[in-house]
């Protein structure tokens, strides 16, 4: 089984509990025979760490990979091709967490080397597991591809980074790492074996003891985490580059707050991307050295190191799953405020937006009223004006009715002299 693939890989690893025992990973057993017989079992702490991080880790991993989508589907500006990519990852981290942890907690309450989950679970749980993490890895560079372009070439980005883009090349990755995957179905055999108390026992093993079959695990392993790993060194650095030589090329106007947002998630990715490397290098580190090293070198470790070396790389390949949405709510304030209205805790932007409303509101108002204000003054002054204008005017016009009664009446009493002094002349 891939969750413990670095234990399955050598067809000699049963030979493990014969070597080297240790009284802390064996317990005596009455046989048939009447012997006492060295039985292997965990060490005590190695069971109660294991179990104490897998239930910390799937509680914490489980919601927060939730949350993610949630946020991103009820936050509108939140919709763009990279948190479709965020939220493809947080997708498969929670299919890490739900199936492949939970073996984790039943493999340490077992016998080791033996599996008790049935043929299906065998074939299932390392074509899940790596067909999971080759999805992430080419999710990462597809979203490290796509940072690259709006930060780069902003030009192509308009069209090159799209959602629909975005949601096709996850299909594809899917698609892709489940082709890549498949062998895996043929690699994992589930069987029975004798235990070294004598008794049968189930076992999943997936053996590199064929030459395909190491060749196999070797270009998987630098197909999907050597070569991606090289390609984001590259990336990123060229990002960073382009940020720090010529910043004002990078957004559409260059304010600082644009900048800074820029920025920030720019970092919170490549947090993301380092992250996961660091977390599933000892993973991968130690299956290829299982891969390579002699029987004699692996038996030379121990029952109890090899088991805590193990245990160790499968706790950090689990915390990457997560971690993330840790990260995005430790560096990304949209996320941190969708993360916050999700559990209805008020965020500190709502109450300046609604202060915001509340001044503008009052702003709004205040020059409204002093607008009608100054409006019915003005209207007032103008009936004040047109009156006196309009009086002004009716005083000329009276002015020239009277100066036009007074020389019609001048007229008519110069015509009633003439009148008489005609009368009196003729």
């Amino acid at each position: 089984m891939i969750s413990a693939l670095a234990s399955e890989l050598n067809s000699s690893s049963v030979s493990l509990f014969s070597l080297n025992q240790t009284p802390s990973a064996n317990q005596s057993l009455l046989d048939y025979n009447g012997n006492y017989t060295e039985i292997p079992v965990f060490p005590s702490y190695i069971r109660t760490t294991s179990m104490v991080f897998c239930i910390v880790i799937l509680g914490i991993g489980v919601v927060g990979n939730v949350m993610v989508p949630i946020v991103i589907l009820k936050t509108k500006d939140m919709r763009n091709s990279t948190n479709i990519f965020l939220m493809n990852l947080s997708i498969a981290d929670l299919m890490v967490l739900l199936v492949c942890t939970p073996t984790v907690l039943v493999e340490v309450n077992s016998k080791p080397e033996t599996w008790v989950l049935g043929e299906e679970m065998c074939k299932a749980v390392p074509f899940v597991e790596l067909t999971v993490a080759h999805a992430s890895v080419l999710t990462i560079l597809a979203i490290s591809f796509e940072r690259y372009y709006a930060i780069c070439e902003p030009l192509r980005a308009g069209y090159v980074c799209t959602k629909a883009r975005a949601l096709l090349i996850c299909v594809l990755a899917w698609a892709f790492a489940a082709i890549c995957t498949s062998p895996m179905l043929v690699l994992a055999e589930y069987g029975y074996a004798e235990y070294v108390d004598g008794t049968i026992v189930p076992v999943c093993l997936t053996q590199a003891d064929k030459l395909w079959k190491a060749s196999y695990f070797v270009l998987t392993i630098s197909l999907f985490f050597g070569l991606p790993l090289v390609i984001l060194i590259v990336l990123y650095s060229v990002i960073a580059r382009q940020l720090m030589t010529r910043p004002g090329l990078v957004v559409t106007m260059p304010t600082s707050s644009a900048l800074r947002y820029r920025r920030q998630v720019v970092l919170m990715l490549a947090t993301v991307v380092l992250s996961f490397f660091a977390c599933l290098l000892p993973f991968r580190a130690f299956t290829l050295w299982i891969i390579l090293a002699s029987p004699e070198w692996i038996n030379s470790l121990g029952v109890e190191t090899y088991y805590n070396i193990l245990y160790f790389s499968r706790i950090m390949l689990y915390i990457n799953s997560a971690m993330n949405p840790i990260l995005y709510n430790l560096m990304s304030s949209k996320f941190r405020d969708g993360f916050k209205r999700l559990l209805g805790i008020k965020c500190r932007g709502d109450f300046l937006d609604r202060k915001g409303t509340l001044t503008t509101t009052t702003t709004t108002t205040t020059t409204n009223s002093c607008h009608r204000k100054a409006s019915q003054e003005s209207h007032q002054l103008l009936k004040r004006s047109t009156i006196r204008v309009t009086a002004s005017q009716d005083g000329f016009r009276k002015s020239s009715v009277d100066s036009a009664i007074s020389r019609k009446i001048s007229r008519s009493s110069r015509n009633k002299s003439f009148s008489k002094d005609g009368e009196s002349f003729v």
